[in-house]
């Protein structure tokens, strides 16, 4: 019962955690897992709201101890950044009318009546706020507590989140009226708020997820581990049982993908399609990590457990044939696990270029770390496919025979699909060969220095095989990139003139100018009111036609009527923006074009009058402030496009660029070749030239990867496939999980030098990325500070002597703003003294409720209370961070007009994108050097510690009685020191061994002496007596005849035996001279075995286990002597009426051979086991014991050694080691 229980050990364990992992999962999914959430919410909402009546009481008492209004200005201003961090905002009211506010994003009402609420639940622009209020007089403050983000869309900056302390999914939807569904939200009295409804697919928050998932994960480890000890134990043919796992594996993933099991891995990003996607089989990045790990686990076994010598017995095929079809089979997996690679880069959104370190995500680890089992799955197969098989062919067979597989798999690929996975051969040959010859020179395959040589060719092959498929991936985004450009929309532009439509339609002024014939009015004010703030990216013409207009054609100067030539050209070049009356024109000249079309019907029923409004992107304009902001995340370009730069060439001239590279104006420089799409190469850029007609074409650039790109990835990548490896045989081999650490002084050396390195390392970069980042932003901040002089001055000068903005400063500022705007490239803002805004180069952002156009609560009180000339600070809208300067606007009677501010969003990406580049460089220089100071350390410490593993060396080979060599060592320094005292001691101990030796001579022959006298002395007696009688009953005795003959038999069997003593004496003293021999081994034991076929008595079994063809070089008769000796000594330990049962067994351990004979005898006494081998030590009653003498002076003379290993009443074993005959030893 309990070796059952043993047996499913593994499977118990599984069961029991995955039954775990499954309750988990059905709490979190599928028995209303909402439920906690939502009581957590209101939990977290009634603490919030306690806290929010908190904050009430404490402006209430401001405002009844403080009447300077200064005061409660600077009791708000600490708290601007109370929103972001806590959720908290207020705004204080006095007589009705906005007063003071503590953060900018809620001070969306100038009025207290304005507010939808004074307490409850109120829904501002940009969120969901739980309010309440409190009056003092004539003050009233209202507090808010943020409770979920609501922007009218998303993007990567604006997400409509709940606040971080409420952890529900961003899915939930906050209703005002109650639904069946939903979950009713109360106050602290109970008084209803609102409702929140689960939607979508996450019910609960990812990171609770995480939890089960992981629990599922270890009992699919464990499921693998039952596999394995199946694998193992199960006696069916190894084929049958590797199919067998084969359909069990796909089993497990056939039932995870079809019925989605577990279903909290389908809730992951891990397991998300948008990560990755090849087909049904390949949904996601987790279910690709998943093929990768059965794929090792099914290749290990396969490996661990090949045997040649039972598939050779189940086969009519020759041995050589059977590993000639597993080397092909090998091979065939190099090209599977090449095309799986490739198929993870071309079909993932993630990146895995480690050059660019900092762009790495989790998604991006897992993925490398699938490679990385896929990589370790074949090389493995490799290596233990070269132990176990390989031996049967020379080196130069072994690698004629690769290539010939490889060139045959590359003629295959090529006729298939015009394409050969070169690396992947390379590679295969490069683990066949180095494997071999690791094998060959007998060294052991999981060293530290060869497991770092396999990692180092795995490393430099995946480096290669992902950049040059990014690179060919990349290609193709760059010609997608050329044909989406030669169409190129702006979406940003498109949401706008949809929100204009309307309003241009019914502009009772621009009817008005119309019909008082003000065309020039009328097209000064929609420039203005309309296209004054984005659209100044673009160059704008407005036309007005009536029925008798016309228009000028160049370059003939033909004249057309207007209407029809303008709607014609709409016509065929247009296409209508949806819901419009904006169309996007087609028209191939190199910019972004669009065409407004407006028609006022005239009082008369006439044809009324048309305007066009003509829109074309200006030529070179870079783009300012943030247009991601302020659209949806689904009309923005992919982020896959923003790595590449680009230009339009419209006839034959630059009409538009993007990015850092500097194109040249005239165009023809990049035209080499007259075909659509060509490629051409220019310094460490590659373009990409499209061209849509003979003078009219794009232009897009890829930076190409440089040598230094692939050194800074190596490091990266090889010490995460060496980790992986580590930790892959820390789980599948129990002897390195039991290897103790031994801290010598080599690794106390280099210990020391990598930690005082790593720290050294650390302090700096700590220090140089502080003060490097400090100087960055310092630098933004000047540069800002210019562009303020600048606009400053500009302003200043306009409004000096004025004592306040009036409405036409007013209409003035906003004009130029624009101007002011597109020169120095950057947004700019104008606040009264009151806060409000005036004017501003982008209202979008206002308009949008993004924020409110209140002036920032802490920049108020610097430059109204703290006097403050200039002021910086860091400033959000959602998750964009960027840098805002404020400068107040002072006449010259030094009265304040107002305040300037400069949101710099224009150069927040460049800013942000130097730190990146600049922190990503860092990383990689130090890694670098750091990897370069282990390896110093490692070279170091071998010099350090070389002289004393020499002196280690001479004293493992100091024998007595031989000469030791002293130690060659000239230098003056300790390890000299102990240099001389060690040649000295040799010295003193050559003499010592001389007397010794002569000592213990004298003494073995005076033992040796005494051991012959006593046992010639043993025959001798019964001979004299015998003699002696023999002369007593001579003529006495009728028999004497008869009693002679016996006297003279006994004589005769005395002096055989002392013959026999002889002999053995001769045969200790003297061993014949060994006429070494390079035989097989197998061969010769079984040739010793067959002498003993024919005993009745005795069983006698031999395995070579593997091992038929090792050859060893030695005396071949002296060999069969040892093993018929030992042979002999193990039948006559085998007690009387016990069936005699002999196994002997080949083996093979590194460069040596080891032959086992085990026997169930009787065993050897403790106290006899240290004289076993010594010459006069026997067990029987006759001979001198010099039997196993013999045996073990035999076995050293090859180089070898004999030990045994005995249990009382169970029996023997002797093994032997003898080195293996290979080609470097032959000298």
């Amino acid at each position: 019962m309990l070796v059952k229980l043993n047996k499913y050990t593994f499977l118990i364990l599984a069961i029991g955690i995955l039954v775990v992992a499954a309750i988990l999962e059905n709490g979190l999914l599928r028995r209303n897992p909402e439920t906690k959430l939502i009581d957590d919410f209101q939990t977290q909402l009634l603490a919030s709201e306690a806290e929010l009546q908190h904050k009430l009481q404490e402006i209430k008492q401001v405002l009844i101890e403080d009447e300077l209004d200064e005061d409660i200005s600077e009791f708000f201003s600490q708290d601007e950044t109370l929103i972001r961090e806590t959720g908290f905002a207020a705004m204080v009211f006095k007589n009705n009318e906005l007063f003071f506010w503590s953060d900018r994003g809620i001070t969306f009402y100038d009025r207290l009546e304005d507010l939808p609420k004074t307490s409850g639940l109120v829904k501002l622009p940009n969120g969901y706020y739980l309010v309440d209020t409190m009056s003092v007089g004539e003050y009233t403050a209202a507090v808010f507590h943020l409770i979920k983000r609501n922007y009218t869309y998303e993007n990567k900056y604006l997400q409509n989140n709940f606040f971080k302390n409420y952890k529900l999914p961003s899915d939930y939807i906050i209703r005002t009226e109650k639904f069946n569904h939903g979950y009713d939200i109360v106050d602290m009295k109970g008084d209803y708020l609102f409702t929140l409804l689960p939607y979508g697919n996450y019910l609960c928050t990812t990171n609770q997820l995480y939890f089960p998932g992981a629990i599922y994960f270890i009992g699919l480890i464990l499921l693998l581990f039952y596999f394995r000890k199946e694998f193992v134990d199960n006696e069916a043919p190894f084929f049958l049982k590797l199919v067998s796992l084969g359909v069990a594996l796909f089993v497990v993933y056939w039932i995870h993908l079809i019925f989605q099991v577990p279903k909290v891995f389908f809730h992951l990003r891990f397991f998300s399609p948008d990560y990755f996607a090849i087909n049904e089989w390949l949904p996601s990045l987790g279910d690709y990590f998943l093929l990768a790990l059965f794929f090792l686990f099914w290749i290990y076994n396969f490996a661990v457990d090949l045997n040649i010598r039972d598939l050779q017995r189940n086969s009519v095929l020759p041995r050589k044939i059977i590993i000639i079809l597993l080397l092909i089979f090998n091979a065939s997996l190099y090209l599977l696990v090449d095309n799986l690679i490739k198929e993870l880069i071309y079909n993932s959104t993630v990146s895995f270029a480690l050059n660019k370190i900092i762009d790495i995500s989790p998604q991006s680890v897992l993925g490398i770390f699938s490679i990385s089992l896929l990589l370790l799955g074949v090389v493995f197969f490799t290596i233990r496919l070269n132990e176990k098989t390989l031996k049967n062919f020379k080196l130069y067979q072994l690698v004629l025979l690769t290539l010939a597989i490889s060139l045959f798999f590359a003629g295959v690929q090529y006729i298939a699909v015009q394409n050969v996975s070169i690396y992947a051969l390379l590679l295969f040959i490069i683990c066949v060969i180095l494997s071999s010859l690791i094998t060959r020179h007998y060294l052991q395959t999981f060293t530290l220095s060869y497991l770092i040589i396999y990692v180092a060719v795995v490393s430099v092959y995946s480096l290669v095989v992902i950049n040059r498929t990014i690179s060919k991936m990349d290609k193709g985004q760059q010609k997608l990139l050329a044909v989406t450009l030669v169409a190129e929309r702006d979406p940003a532009a498109e949401v706008f003139m949809t929100e204009i439509q309307e309003q241009i339609i019914k502009d009772p002024a621009i009817q008005s100018l119309l019909f008082q014939n003000k065309d020039d009015d009328a097209i000064e004010y929609i420039r203005q009111s309309y296209f004054n703030t984005y659209f100044r990216k673009y160059l704008l013409n407005i036309l007005v036609c009536r029925e008798e207009s016309n228009l000028i054609i160049p370059p003939d100067d033909y004249e057309v009527s207007c209407r029809p030539y303008l709607n014609d050209k709409i016509d065929s070049e247009g296409i209508q923006i949806p819901g419009t009356n904006f169309y996007f024109m087609d028209n191939m000249n190199g910019r972004i074009s669009y065409t407004g079309r407006f028609n006022y019907p005239l009082a008369d029923g006439g044809r009324g009058i048309t305007i066009y409004i003509d829109l074309d992107s200006d030529l070179l304009f870079e783009g300012i402030g943030f247009p991601e902001l302020l659209i949806d995340k689904s009309m923005t370009r992919p982020e896959k496009y923003r790595k590449f730069n680009y230009a339009k060439y419209y006839a034959g001239e630059l009409a538009d660029k993007y990015g850092d590279y500097n194109y040249n104006y005239n165009g023809h420089v990049y035209l080499k070749s007259d075909d659509e799409f060509s490629f051409l190469r220019q310094g460490k850029y590659e373009h990409l030239v499209y061209r849509t007609t003979q003078q009219n074409y794009v232009v897009v650039s890829r930076e190409l990867l440089t040598p230094i790109d692939y050194l800074i990835s190596f490091p990266y990548l090889f010490v995460f496939y060496f980790l992986t490896l580590l930790v892959v045989l820390m789980i599948v081999n129990r002897s390195i999980r039991g290897r103790k650490v031994f801290f010598d002084l080599k690794f106390k050396i280099q210990a020391a030098i990598i930690s005082i390195v790593f720290v050294s390392l650390m302090v700096v970069a700590g220090v140089t990325l502080f003060y490097n980042v400090k100087e960055y932003r310092q630098k933004h901040q000047d540069d800002l500070n210019e562009k303020m002089k600048s606009i400053s001055e500009e302003i200043d000068m306009r409004l000096t002597d004025k004592h306040e903005i009036t409405q036409e400063q007013e209409e003035w500022l906003r004009e130029e703003l624009a101007k002011l705007s597109n020169i120095f490239r950057t947004d700019i803002n104008i606040y009264g003294i009151d806060g409000r805004l005036i004017a501003s180069s982008r209202f979008e952002i206002f308009e949008r409720g993004l924020v409110s156009s209140r002036i920032n609560a802490r920049a108020n009180y610097e430059v109204y209370q703290n006097y403050s000339i200039s002021y910086f600070q860091p400033e959000n809208i959602g998750r964009l961070s960027y840098l805002s300067a404020y400068r107040p606007i002072i006449n010259n009677f030094g009265d304040y007009l107002g305040v300037i501010n400069l949101p710099y969003f224009i150069r927040q990406d460049n800013y942000s994108q130097e730190i990146s580049t600049f922190i990503v460089a860092f990383i990689n220089l130090y890694v670098l050097l750091f990897l370069a100071s282990i390896i110093a350390a490692v070279f170091i410490a071998n010099q350090i510690t070389r002289p004393l593993v020499v002196i280690q060396e001479n004293l493992q080979k100091m024998q007595l009685g031989k000469r030791n060599e002293p130690i060659q060592y000239n230098r003056k320094d300790e390890i000299g020191s102990l240099v001389r005292e060690y040649n000295k001691k040799v010295d003193e101990l050559a003499v010592s061994a001389d007397l010794l030796a002569r000592s213990e001579r004298e003494s073995a022959w005076r033992e040796m002496a005494k051991q012959i006298a006593h046992e010639i002395k043993n025959p001798l007696t019964p001979m004299k007596l015998n003699i002696q009688y023999l002369q007593r009953a001579k003529g006495k005795n009728e028999e004497y005849n008869e009693f002679v003959d016996r006297v003279t038999s006994t004589l005769i069997e005395q002096i055989d035996n002392l013959s026999n003593i002889a002999t053995e004496f001769s045969n200790f003293a003297k061993i014949p001279t060994a006429r070494n021999q390079v035989f097989c081994l197998a061969e010769q034991l079984k040739k010793s075995i067959d002498l003993y076929e024919t005993h009745s008595e005795i069983d006698i079994k031999f395995d070579p286990n593997g091992y038929e063809n090792i050859e060893v070089n030695a005396d071949r008769e002296q060999l069969s002597r040892a093993i018929i000796n030992l042979i002999r000594n193990a039948i006559q330990a085998i007690p009387e009426g016990r069936k005699g049962e002999i196994k002997m067994r080949l083996d093979r351990r590194q460069h040596m051979a080891v032959i086992s004979l085990q026997d169930n005898g009787s065993g050897i006494d403790a106290e006899l086991r240290d004289k076993l081998f010594s010459p006069s030590f026997t067990t029987k009653t006759s001979g001198m014991g010099l039997g196993l003498s013999i045996v073990k002076n035999i076995v050293e003379n090859f180089a070898g050694k004999i030990w045994f290993e005995t249990e009382m009443g169970k029996g023997t074993t002797f093994y032997l080691e003898i080195p293996v005959y290979s080609e470097t030893t032959k000298n």
